[in-house]
């Protein structure tokens, strides 16, 4: 288990965000060496993105960014949604 420390606890709140999720979640996170930073989706709710800093068996949240655009899609959407972004 990690010890987590959260440095953005006001964007925690800011987002109405689960943070005995956001911990759990950080807690059980595999830590391999070499890494330093982290970039991971939040379990709860794909459109958060969770940012911070390993440092020896500490997981450091430094910062959490929400989706500025969603739109739901199927396979169909995602693949016309592709072929435009390339120019076709």
């Amino acid at each position: 288990m990690n010890k987590v420390i959260i440095e953005c606890a006001e964007l925690v709140d800011k987002y109405e965000l689960n943070r005995d999720s956001i911990l759990k979640q950080l807690q059980s996170m595999e830590i391999d060496k070499g890494i330093e930073d982290f970039i991971i989706a939040y379990n709860d709710d794909f459109r958060y993105t969770l940012i911070g800093e390993i440092k020896s068996k500490q997981v450091v949240l430094t910062n959490i960014e929400k989706a500025i655009a969603f739109e739901k899609m199927d396979n169909t959407d995602l693949y016309e949604f592709i072929k435009k972004g390339q120019g076709k």
